[in-house]
């Protein structure tokens, strides 16, 4: 059985009361500093600005309600936040950082605190694959580190493996120590590892070639769409000091990214080297990943809705057109509009075939989406989609809708070095 550590849930389960508390100060806060958006003097106005900004990104919920105002408090606010979306998107794209110091934490307590810290969900597969769940105590020094790194870390001291194609966009954890001599880089928010070298010779033609094969993880709150290898940036030389090329022809310099499994393959074939060639001296590798970034959250109370429901937040909106019935199946028909189309819309449609959503009930509980889609429209900055959701438990009625899409669509460089691999 998956077992996906509960810590979370506890966290969620106790923080309400605090919590309600914390928003209402903070609500009344920033109402407090919006009324001085248009205070008569000049200084008053700019300090309120700034105050509002300092609080930071937690308050664009806030800001987004604001209705209303003088010219003046509504261009500061837009200003505002302009500055807390950018300094939102800057701060997702990059790595996660993890602080975990003590001796004697164990296990599960350190994948606790590195979940919350993080916001990348962990799940315990080693009941489910038959191992040994064991929940041995770790002295870990780790100060400030990437996500990945101090994940490798606890996976070492454990003696457990990271396994990315859950299946679920979790990171699972499986039992038995990592390779020892495992080729690892990290960058980012990605973890590198150089997992196979390859070569053939076609006796037919004289030719040889060679493959190189990456693992590419990322972290899953990330969700990235798509990887474009930078061919003729990336640079191989051999011990002998020849350069192998790229063999462009006979590979795909761009790989689409799903997020149900945080990893995905990537395979690079070149020229092969020389017989006599014991390693690779240098491989440097350069892509472009393509993130969605500044994901927003519409949550509809009632799926079964008469009509059309339309949400909106900033320039980007849902529309819940309707839920068909055929037999087990739940056919949930959603259109996301974005401003304008062209060019700029084309950037946006890579990200909205990854949109998440789920079915939620009034208590909490969800039922994942577990059908596929369907894409049923695509005009002007709008897409249609249809969403199946199977043997969900209930009637619609039971349940609300809760969809989420980014705001735009980013590109992030990868970049990565391996130094003296060996040859087979």
């Amino acid at each position: 059985m998956k077992f996906v550590f509960p810590f979370l849930v506890a966290l969620a389960l106790a923080v309400p009361a605090r919590g309600q508390a914390i928003d209402a100060a903070l609500r009344d806060r920033v109402n407090q500093l919006v009324e001085k958006l248009d205070a008569p003097k000049l200084e008053a106005r700019q300090a309120a600005e700034d105050s509002l900004i300092k609080l930071g990104t937690r308050v664009l919920p806030l800001l987004d309600a604001v209705k209303g105002g003088t010219p003046e408090r509504k261009e500061r606010l837009e200003h505002i936040r302009s500055k807390l979306r950018q300094e939102m998107e800057a701060s997702n794209l990059g790595a996660s950082t993890v602080k975990l110091v003590g001796k004697g934490i164990r296990l599960s307590e350190a994948l606790q605190k590195l979940q919350a810290q993080t916001g990348n969900l962990i799940t315990d597969l080693r009941e489910q694959e038959g191992g040994e769940t064991t929940n041995p105590a770790l002295d870990l020094d780790i100060v400030d580190k990437p996500f990945f790194e101090a994940l490798d870390i606890i996976c070492k001291q454990a003696e457990i493996t990271p396994n990315f194609y859950t299946g679920d966009t979790s990171i699972g954890l499986m039992a038995g120590k990592p390779p020892e001599k495992a080729l690892v880089q990290y960058s980012g928010a990605f973890r590198i590892a150089f997992r196979q070298i390859a070569s053939a010779r076609d006796l037919q033609a004289g030719t040889s070639s060679a493959n190189l094969q990456f693992e590419v993880a990322w972290e899953p709150r990330l969700r990235p769409m798509l990887l474009a290898l930078k061919v003729d940036e990336t640079e191989i030389k051999d011990d002998q000091g020849h350069k192998l090329e790229p063999q462009v022809m006979e590979e795909s310099s761009d790989v689409v990214l799903r997020p149900e499994n945080p990893a995905a393959e990537l395979n690079l074939n070149l020229n092969a080297p020389e017989r006599a060639a014991k390693m690779l001296k240098s491989v440097k590798i350069k892509a472009e990943v393509s993130v969605p970034a500044g994901i927003k959250t519409f949550r509809f109370p009632k799926l079964d809705v008469k009509k059309e429901a339309v949400q909106k937040q900033g320039d980007v909106s849902v529309t819940l057109e309707g839920t068909e019935i055929d037999e087990q199946v739940w056919k949930v028909n959603v259109v996301v509009a974005y401003p304008g189309g062209g060019a700029a819309f084309e950037s946006y449609r890579q990200g909205l075939f990854n949109n998440q959503l789920w079915l939620q009930k009034a208590d909490g509980s969800r039922f994942e989406h577990n059908g596929g889609f369907s894409n049923t429209m695509s005009d002007e900055g709008k897409l249609g989609f249809e969403y199946l959701f199977v043997d969900a438990p209930g009637k619609p009625a039971d349940y609300g809708l809760v969809y989420e899409t980014p705001s735009k669509v980013q590109t992030i460089p990868l970049e990565f070095t391996f130094a003296d691999v060996p040859l087979p």
